[in-house]
């Protein structure tokens, strides 16, 4: 077999459409989705729905998918926080999906590392690739003891972060890409010198591994976070960066490009900003949409940039984000847009946003048979535990 390019090999840029994705979580990213929708409880958590909502989304031609998670409702009580966790949300669509990335958001706090890597590296196996992981921290004691653990001080949140990503992507490495044999004259399953102990040794835990996964079809599913939570310059064990794309923000497409920069000259492989979305749509008019939503519960940005107004300018902000992609010079490789009411604002995304990108020939949709790596741009990484790649 053939050995791969390095984890930080980098086709080229220009040769990658621009990444437009979007979150599918729940009734939509406000938190009064769920009461203005109407949705029941049991829609809210519908295997049928959720299915419907990422096929739309698919055929729409959004480059990847996010699935929200928490295990603390964000309101107690109310319907808007029901959920089922956000990895197996993804595993359930992956059968029902041929393109489009799905990329759970797994909290790098409390669970463990290893069932963090099996997790997300069956999902790969699940989808043939077009796994992705939205790494992200979770502060606070209530959801320490929802864990039974002992809370994480907030100045460690970054460091264990890193600690858990550096684990979990050594796991996906602990299987070389032909450890698996199949060899049934001699009954052998597996090569064992293909396999490997990690022995990672971090701060408050150590993992030996090997994993219990083989390795995953893109070799390390995508790894996403935000710039405060795994830094865009830490480096793994062969010198490079830790997180493929990074979540930049900024509250104006100026502050938003620089942090793009910013994050590109420390070293990330991708840089992509969110952006909450509320659109004009069944005769109504965004701005009046989103203050109805906020009279029921206000949403908070979280220093997102946000759009509210009609379909052509969302196609003109994101043009403005995505200026130089094609040839390579742009700060940004992608957004991720995050729908106020999803039953709203996706089927006007669908209708009149990503066509006009499309024509514009800013974006392409996701190719059936491609790995999420390759819609991003991304060289699919050799397991850095291969000997035979040094020899």
């Amino acid at each position: 077999m053939s050995s791969s390019p390095s984890s930080h090999a980098d086709p080229g840029r220009g040769s990658v459409p621009f990444a437009v994705g979007v979150d599918l979580d729940g009734a939509g990213a406000h938190p009064a989705a769920a009461r203005a929708t109407g949705l029941t409880d049991e829609e809210l958590v519908s295997g049928a729905r959720l299915a419907r909502t990422v096929r739309h989304a698919e055929n729409a031609g959004f480059t990847f998918a996010t699935f929200a998670d928490a295990l603390l409702a964000a309101e107690p009580g109310s319907r808007a926080s029901a959920r089922l966790d956000a990895v197996t949300r993804a595993a359930f669509v992956a059968r029902t999906t041929t393109a489009i990335g799905l990329v759970p958001v797994v909290d790098t706090t409390y669970p463990e590392p290893f069932h963090v890597s099996s997790q997300i590296a069956s999902l790969d196996h699940a989808t043939a690739g077009r796994a992705g992981w939205l790494a992200t921290v979770m502060p606070g004691e209530a959801t320490a003891a929802a864990y039974g653990r002992a809370p994480v001080p907030a100045a460690d949140l970054a460091r264990e972060a890193r600690d858990v990503v550096r684990a979990v992507r050594d796991l996906w490495d602990s299987w070389e890409d032909d450890a698996v044999v199949r060899d049934v004259a001699t009954g052998r399953y597996l090569d064992r010198d293909r396999l490997h102990y990690v022995d990672f040794e971090g701060e408050s835990f150590a993992v030996k591994g090997p994993s219990i996964v083989p390795r995953p079809p893109q070799g390390r599913p995508v790894v996403l976070a935000t710039q405060d939570t795994v830094a865009a310059e830490s480096e793994d064990a062969a010198g490079g960066p830790l997180v493929d794309v990074v979540l930049v923000g900024g509250s104006d497409a100026s502050r938003v490009r620089a942090a793009g920069t910013a994050a590109r000259d420390a070293g990330s492989p991708r840089a992509v900003t969110a952006v909450d979305v509320v659109l004009d749509a069944g005769g109504r008019d965004a701005a009046a949409r989103l203050a109805e939503l906020d009279a029921e519960r206000a949403w908070d940005d979280g220093g997102r940039l946000r759009y509210v107004g009609d379909a052509a300018g969302l196609v003109a902000l994101l043009q403005e984000l995505a200026a130089g992609a094609s040839d390579g010079d742009g700060s940004l490789d992608g957004v991720r847009l995050l729908p106020a009411v999803l039953d709203v604002d996706l089927p006007v995304l669908a209708r009149d946003v990503l066509p006009a990108l499309r024509a514009a020939r800013l974006t392409a949709s996701p190719r059936p048979g491609a790995t999420l790596r390759d819609h991003l741009g991304l060289a699919r990484p050799a397991s850095r535990f291969d000997t035979r790649l040094s020899a």
